[in-house]
């Protein structure tokens, strides 16, 4: 499970290197100071799951690596564009705990969740000494776009939309594809798995809507329940009005250079 769909379901869910501490500013308070965390404490986990999500006074997260968190940091959900690193950002878990001084609480509530998960960045760096730049390399992908006939998905109806501390959210169903109150964004997100590249969204549809497909994935047995439906490809078009086009974009592929286990606290 993505770090994204686990998160809802916790819920309910240019080559040359860029600093990438100089891509996104931290959030500010309305006196212009930037928003942080004011106690982070970090330890080794035992706990045999993980979970991670932003609460109402901070952030939470349970047995996780620290390419786990990395990802979460910098929204990278796509393991070919985060490379490098030693063995132990993988293999090793931590439990992570972060506290916003509890005056800030009321102006952190309006983060998002993208503002909440870009303040893990200066986390990173400072306890794990974390040092990471970008760089661009070209992959084959996929646009998603609107089929002749247009779409056949409805949009939520405001009450359905799932909220959280950080705003409204993708919420995925237990079903084999379903998805309920998501952007168009998290619907080319959660194409990526099934398509195997990744996808970008050139709908223009801004709202947020409701998905449901039925396929038949890649190397299905043929006593499978799923065996002998439609390809991914197929049942997007039939079932969405959608349809994904072959392409080769650029992208950012972020790049560990450093890291260093943290000090239990």
């Amino acid at each position: 499970m993505s770090l994204r769909n686990h998160l809802a379901a916790a819920l309910l869910f240019a080559t040359a290197p860029l600093a990438l501490a100089q891509t996104t500013p931290p959030p500010t308070l309305p006196s212009a100071r930037p928003i942080a965390f004011e106690v982070v404490t970090i330890k080794p986990s035992r706990s045999p799951g993980w979970n991670m999500y932003p609460t109402p006074d901070g952030y939470h997260a349970m047995g996780v690596s620290l390419r786990q968190l990395i990802k979460e940091a910098y929204g990278v959900w796509d393991d070919k564009l985060l490379v490098g690193g030693s063995a132990w950002i993988d293999n090793d878990k931590f439990d992570l705990e972060a506290k916003f001084n509890p005056a800030e609480i009321p102006t952190a509530k309006d983060l998002t969740y993208r503002q909440r998960a870009d303040m893990l960045r200066a986390v990173l760096a400072e306890r794990f000494q974390l040092k990471v730049h970008f760089e661009k390399k070209e992959f084959p992908t996929y646009n998603l776009v609107v089929a002749k006939g247009g779409v056949k998905f409805a949009e939520t109806p405001k009450d359905k939309i799932t909220m959280t501390v950080s705003g409204a959210s993708c919420l995925h169903r237990n079903a084999q594809f379903y998805l309920q109150g998501c952007t168009m964004g998290a619907l080319a997100d959660s194409l990526r798995g099934p398509t195997g590249r990744t996808v970008t969204d050139k709908t223009g549809l801004t709202g947020r809507y409701d998905f449901e497909l039925h396929y038949t994935p890649d190397n299905t047995p043929a006593d499978s329940p799923l065996a002998g439906g439609p390809s991914i490809f197929t049942a997007i078009q039939e079932q969405l009005g959608l349809k994904l086009l072959p392409s080769t974009t650029p992208l950012d592929v972020l790049v560990v250079d450093s890291t260093q286990r943290p000090s239990e606290n």
